[in-house]
């Protein structure tokens, strides 16, 4: 998920109603260039103030506009709402009349005079008082004074009607010591200003930076070098050990994308959080970055979790960077028109980011069946008869809530796509291919018209493909799981009754007044939760001696599930009042045990494969190219 710079002006306005003043300026108005400066030193009230020498303005009146939404996010944002103080002068320092048609624009009266523009920005982390949706935070801006800046660009930076491809010159003014970590080359940089340029708006917005005393590490990998940038409140985590533990997954990434990354510069922006309320964390993705909000923790701690999600934005670096349709390569910031795509740009990104996991044994079988497992019963819990097509077009509103099945029924097309095509091709081709030879055919300047897709994948492939996406994709019919995955050998059960390892049969709950995890429910404990004592609103300090809070609790619920052994000795330590009502911490533990469980989507290995479906499945997961 979905991924600069600016001169600095010092400007002097003197306006007096009987009297003009001139504009000073370390810039001059020039024809065809958007010139902006941030000073990130003056921060008040958690605001920055922004301006804008302009471009020369040819008409009467123009419209400037900061984003309703943007690439990656399906959602309304409407960034305008965080702008105040908005003013436009001419050359002699008058303010000229500005109309506000909607929260996102500002039109400007007498515009063949504009020289300069100047507003007020205030960061979407931490605005409550700010009504509207909430804007997730790897799309969205922080302004913390002398400790770091998110610097989303959309978030500051605009443009008028009609000239998003005029070029920008943006300046920074930083703090003493403080680094702009991003995928844009500086211009210039000095130890007080940073300048960099976009060829226009779309770039621009296409790059983000994240401002902080520098913690950053570069790998060198597939001919491109990929910065790593951290900011941990708490120096709990480092650049130079979340890079180490992301470096076998970027080899990895290398290698499916045919031995050759198809960019020279990557930049992982990754912000770690204290906040004890933390609920949401994740990450948005950009053609040549990627902007992390994270839990705090350890580089070990994190691990996985960093690994889940680079894997899946890092593979933008394909789609939408080479292959997109019209809506996306021109895409309109303020009247967004959705591709019916989303199965290409989310699910097949999704499919690919779990698919090259087990490919390069980053993973073994058990866990990536979990991983599909995980994501058919969520996709059995979204509205299965809308077509995929259908869902893409109203993302927006009349299937908002529907949006989170492009990770997870999206993922499964691409599962069931990647299949059928090795199985048409002996083995040969599959969507790694496929994603290859449509980046030939387009690439990062030419877009495909959205109707015609499908047909232009049936050519490069087989007609079977074209019968394929109108039933499941651009159709209502269910996806066929069953009968794909028994062609790799590998059964799907709807329902089973299979042994796992118990946690002891309870039900977790939240206290929200501690933060912690508790034991919500033990009518129904099993003996492995009778043999550790198991008392209801104890509350989970710590399993198997990891701590056990909100951020983390699921990934060391899947590493419990997934590496616990029958016997393995289970030790937690909870929080429980004693007769006198203070809090005690108790240490808890017994041997792990077994216990037969009825679960829904159920995988599992045929017991007797065939050679043909030994041949497919080693065809499908083998890293021979």
């Amino acid at each position: 998920m979905k991924r600069i710079a600016y001169m600095l002006l010092t400007m002097a306005v003197m306006t007096a109603c009987t009297r003009k003043a001139s504009v000073s300026s370390s810039a001059t108005q020039k024809d065809n260039l958007y010139q902006f400066s941030v000073d990130l030193t003056k921060v008040e009230n958690d605001k920055l103030e922004v301006t804008l020498i302009a471009p020369k303005i040819s008409s009467d009146e123009i419209t400037y506009f900061l984003p309703k939404i943007v690439p990656g996010t399906y959602a309304n944002y409407d960034f305008g709402r965080f702008v105040s103080d908005f003013k436009a002068y001419n050359a002699n320092g008058e303010v000229l009349s500005v109309e506000k048609p909607d929260v996102n624009s500002w039109t400007i009266k007498n515009a063949q005079s504009l020289s300069k523009i100047t507003y007020k920005v205030d960061d979407t982390w931490d605005s409550p008082e700010i009504k509207g949706e909430k804007i997730f935070e790897p799309a969205g801006s922080d302004i913390d004074a002398n400790k770091k800046f998110a610097v989303n660009t959309f978030c500051f930076f605009g443009y008028f009607e009609g000239m998003k491809k005029v070029p920008y010159q943006i300046s920074f003014t930083k703090p003493t010591g403080f680094y702009g970590a991003t995928s844009m080359n500086f211009a210039s940089t000095t130890a007080t200003k940073d300048v960099f340029e976009a060829a226009n708006y779309m770039d621009l917005s296409d790059a983000p930076i994240l401002y902080t005393q520098p913690d950053t590490t570069v790998l060198k990998i597939g001919g491109a070098d990929i910065l790593v940038s951290v900011f941990s409140p708490n120096k709990e985590a480092n650049s130079k050990e979340i890079a180490a533990n992301i470096n076998s997954l970027l080899n990895a990434q290398k290698e499916y994308l045919g031995g050759k990354l198809p960019i020279q510069k990557y930049a992982f922006l990754i912000v770690l959080s204290d906040n004890p309320n933390l609920m949401s964390y994740g990450a948005l993705e950009h053609s040549y970055s990627s902007f992390y909000y994270l839990p705090e923790g350890t580089s070990q701690e994190l691990s996985q979790t960093v690994k889940d999600v680079a894997s899946h934005e890092f593979f933008h670096i394909v789609t939408p960077l080479s292959i997109h349709s019209e809506e996306i390569g021109d895409f309109d910031y303020n009247k967004p028109k959705m591709s019916k795509h989303l199965w290409l740009y989310e699910g097949l990104t999704e499919y690919a980011a779990g698919h090259m996991q087990i490919k390069y044994g980053l993973i073994e079988m058990p866990q990536y069946l979990d991983m599909l497992r995980q994501k058919m019963t969520t996709m059995k819990m979204m509205n299965d008869k809308v077509p995929f097509t259908e869902m893409s077009l109203g993302v927006l509103d009349k299937y908002k809530n529907q949006y989170m099945n492009v990770y997870n029924k999206g993922a499964l097309i691409g599962l069931c796509l990647d299949i059928k095509l090795r199985q048409l091709s002996d083995g040969k081709y599959g969507t790694q291919t496929l994603m290859r030879d449509l980046a030939k055919t387009y690439g990062k300047t030419q877009s495909f018209k959205d109707n015609e897709l499908f047909d232009k994948i049936t050519s490069l492939t087989y007609p079977q493909i074209g019968d394929f996406f109108a039933k499941y994709v651009d159709g209502p019919e269910a996806l066929p799981l069953s009968e794909t995955l028994q062609l790799v050998g590998i059964e799907y059960l709807p329902e089973a009754t299979i042994k796992k390892i118990s946690l002891g049969g309870i039900s977790l709950g939240f206290n929200a007044q501690t933060k912690r995890i508790k034991i919500g429910n033990i009518s129904k404990v099993n003996e492995f939760g009778k043999k550790m004592g198991y008392q209801l609103n104890d509350e989970i300090v710590s399993l198997n001696g990891q701590a056990f809070d909100i951020q983390k609790a699921q990934h060391i619920l899947d590493e419990y599930n997934n590496n616990t052994k029958e016997g393995d000795i289970v030790t937690m330590e909870v929080a429980r009042k004693n007769s006198e009502g203070k809090e005690e911490i108790i240490k808890l533990s017994s041997p792990a045990m077994v216990v037969d469980v009825t679960e829904k989507n159920v995988l599992k290995l045929v017991d007797n494969p065939t050679t043909a479906q030994l041949k497919l499945r080693k065809d499908w997961l083998s890293t021979e190219k």
